[in-house]
């Protein structure tokens, strides 16, 4: 079935208004945010539009230090001698904080992705079947939100690993240069180059997989009660098979939207004197713009034959035993 992506932005919009205006609930609101806030936990998105220091009145524009014309490679050396020096003085003491920031940083940031799993589940079921119940849609969402965290987990343990050997490869090619100070020598240069393939080889396929992970497979295991393998798996056959043109479409819809929407959103942000840059608040200001997002990719699969959303919609007790049966 030949479908539509932009029908499916015209969906998606009447979707967000229904859940967000018809009526309009300024409790659903914020509870909707806050699934939508931790959905969101540890990754870039909208919000995170930088609003630039402009020079208004007779403020003045920041300055920034001018490297010195004497400045040379001699004198980084020098410097990073002393740091070394410094570094060695006091190894333990330095070893011990980095060795604990790491492992602050990576507990930490395990915690947001496993929250952030279950929540992407939540505001799926939120938009599909218009419902917004935190305590419940969290116990609900433990089983396939455990699953999609490991997933994400893996996926980004790779990309990290692979990034790591990338820039290992990268220093131990420009090492004589860099050791010397030239920063553009021959070496140095075939450094950057090897560096910025490799985060190219890595970054396309592993950004395609969680475009892939977060815009179809993600939805399939809500509504097919799917782990993430077998949510892979249908998004393969049903999605992707005989479809890369249409899909192609769609992402470059995406493109040009989210362009869009993030002009708005700066606009917004200087229109509301920075107020939707604080985190939370931020996520309930725009969460019309959240929803479309959320929604265009299930209306999308939709158009090109994939059942998402379901007709008529199940009540509370028989949505809960058909979406966990026992």
């Amino acid at each position: 079935m030949a479908g539509s992506a932009a029908d499916a932005i015209g969906q998606a919009v009447e979707r967000s208004k229904q859940l967000l205006f018809q009526p309009f609930k300024p409790e659903k609101w914020f509870a909707l945010g806050f699934t939508v806030f931790l959905a969101q936990c540890g990754e870039g998105n909208f919000n995170t539009v930088q609003v630039p220091n402009l020079p208004f009145g007779s403020g003045s524009s920041p300055t920034f230090p001018k490297p010195s014309p004497t400045s040379s490679g001699a004198d980084f050396t020098k410097m990073f001698d002393e740091a070394v020096k410094a570094f060695n003085a006091d190894f333990a003491l330095y070893l011990s904080l980095v060795i604990g920031g790491l492992v602050v940083a990576i507990v930490l940031s395990i915690v947001v992705l496993w929250v952030s799993s279950r929540a992407k589940l939540m505001f799926i079921e939120s938009v599909v079947w218009d419902r917004v119940d935190i305590g419940r849609q969290w116990t609900r969402a433990a089983e396939l939100g455990s699953s999609l965290f490991k997933f994400r987990l893996w996926l980004q343990l790779g990309g990290g690993l692979l990034t790591l050997g990338a820039l290992t490869l990268a220093i131990v090619t420009g090492l004589s240069d860099f050791q010397k100070g030239d920063f553009l020598g021959s070496q140095a240069l075939m450094g950057y180059a090897l560096f910025g393939f490799a985060l190219f080889a890595v970054g396309v396929p592993l950004g395609f997989v969680g475009l892939l992970l977060d815009d179809f497979v993600v939805p399939l295991m809500v509504v097919r009660n799917a782990h993430v393998g077998e949510a892979w798996g249908i998004c393969r056959r049903e999605v992707l098979n005989g479809n890369w043109g249409n899909l192609l479409l769609f992402y470059l819809l995406r493109v040009l939207l989210a362009l869009g929407i993030a002009i708005a959103v700066f606009v917004l942000k200087c229109i509301t004197c920075c107020l939707s840059t604080i985190p939370y608040l931020s996520t309930v200001l725009i969460l019309p713009v959240l929803v479309f997002w959320r929604a265009f990719p299930l209306y999308y699969m939709e158009q090109i034959g994939v059942a998402i959303f379901p007709a008529p919609e199940p009540s509370w007790q028989a949505y809960d035993q058909w979406r966990f049966p026992r």
